[in-house]
């Protein structure tokens, strides 16, 4: 069944106190460290060197792509992914697996196998995975599956072996992540694409992937890539498909960020500043974004020659990144799932979640005067009358299965907030 935010938000909670204890005894910190969203950064060779001074959490860049760990039938390179998930496991980070399947930088040997033989491979590389790396924190099930599904001679060409278009259009995703649910239990599902939030269009067709994935509880966050040739529109466009994708319930993270600087031989640091003020704040103060991962940081990263990097080669932090620390660090954000009142003060906790034992606290520092526990077919499976302010337990009924609930609260001025409750 799907995983609990809330879990999440624990976990993560418990990482970022790991963190700090690294920051304290080993020297600066990162720069969203003890904030309630995180801001990371792509694992690489050439992007390693002062890492947990400045990210803390971590995303292999190139080491996770299937044709990366397998380019060669049954020979598995795993040297730089081993790296990148002992960079994050060590220092306490959240680690994004990226990723499980792509149309692009797949293994050549796969696309001309049958149907069949490309099965029992797919299985094999997820059991791999799985096993070598355990305490997941999100998974990239499918990249791009509007761009660059894997479904050409020169994609991977396995689509159809995972169910192909099927009956809704998108069956092979629906079973690449229904797999994934089965071997990665642990893990927060996610689907990636780029190219989202900058078009009303493109993020209707993404939602329609979301949806029918919510459907049967498969997918647990949303990333969308926030690549500079996607975040070149208003911003008030991007704020308003974001708010889209949010109405989904689940979590977003802004992966894959970079922004240009001019070119690589003539630097343009005001140019990078400007757009750094004007993007990164539609990410980081959005309340359903949890997280941003840039694509890089230092030179040699994947747009080098729009001069994305924020540190020179002689080691020199731009203005871009200045301001970013500085932003970071003042600003003022919300831990997603936190719901506020009209006057932007009332406080609603779910704690533990999910719940094993048909059991939990809840914590509010206002009174309700009814609540309700709808299913995701908007059923009420359970009603209470009245809710003090404080802290009281709430005892469901343990004939209720288990899977993904909506926890309705209703104020006396009308005002109705809603949490997500899980049970295992």
């Amino acid at each position: 069944m799907m995983k609990s935010i809330q879990l999440l938000r624990y976990r993560i909670g418990l990482l970022m106190i790991l963190s700090l204890c690294w920051s304290i005894t080993f020297g600066q910190s990162p720069i969203a460290q003890g904030k309630p969203k995180w801001l990371g950064n792509i694992y690489s060779s050439a992007q390693v060197t002062d890492f947990t001074e400045y990210w803390n959490q971590v995303t292999p860049e190139n080491a996770g792509k299937w044709g990366s760990v397998e380019g060669t039938r049954d020979v598995f390179n795993w040297g730089q992914l081993d790296a990148a998930y002992a960079l994050a496991k060590d220092n306490g980070f959240p680690f994004r697996f990226h990723v499980l399947f792509w149309g692009s930088q797949q293994p050549g040997w796969i696309a001309t196998l049958s149907n069949e033989e490309q099965l029992e491979e797919i299985n094999e590389w997820m059991d791999a995975v799985a096993e070598r790396y355990p305490e997941i924190d999100y998974l990239e099930v499918v990249n791009e599956p509007l761009h660059a599904p894997p479904s050409g001679l020169t994609s991977g060409n396995y689509s159809k072996a995972l169910g192909g278009g099927g009956v809704t259009g998108w069956d092979w995703i629906l079973e690449a992540f229904r797999l994934s649910r089965e071997k990665f239990p642990n893990a927060q599902l996610m689907i990636n694409d780029y190219n989202i939030v900058g078009s009303t269009s493109e993020t209707t067709r993404y939602l329609r992937i979301i949806e029918l994935l919510q459907e049967q509880n498969l997918i647990d966050a949303i990333g969308v890539q926030a690549h500079a040739f996607s975040t070149t529109g208003d911003e008030e466009v991007i704020k308003s498909n974001l708010d889209a994708l949010a109405a989904t319930g689940l979590p977003i993270i802004a992966t894959e960020m970079d922004i240009d600087g001019g070119t690589n031989a003539s630097n343009d640091d005001q140019l990078q500043l400007e757009e750094y003020q004007r993007i990164f704040p539609v990410f980081w103060e959005h309340p359903s974004v949890i997280g941003a991962t840039l694509w890089g940081w230092r030179p040699g990263l994947w747009r080098n020659d729009e001069a994305a990097y924020l540190v020179r080669s002689n080691g020199s932090e731009r203005p871009a990144l200045e301001w970013l620390r500085s932003y970071v660090e003042n600003k003022t954000v919300f831990e997603f799932g936190t719901v506020l009142s009209a006057a932007n003060k009332s406080q609603i906790k779910v704690y533990p979640n999910p719940i094993t034992t048909h059991s939990f606290e809840l914590i509010t520092d206002q009174s309700f005067i009814r609540l309700d526990l709808l299913n995701l077919f908007g059923q009420q499976v359970y009603t209470q009358g009245s809710v003090n302010s404080g802290s009281q337990t709430i005892v469901l009924d343990k004939s209720l299965s288990s899977g993904v609930y909506l926890l309705r609260l209703q104020s006396e001025q009308d005002d109705v907030f809603i949490k997500r409750l899980i049970i295992k």
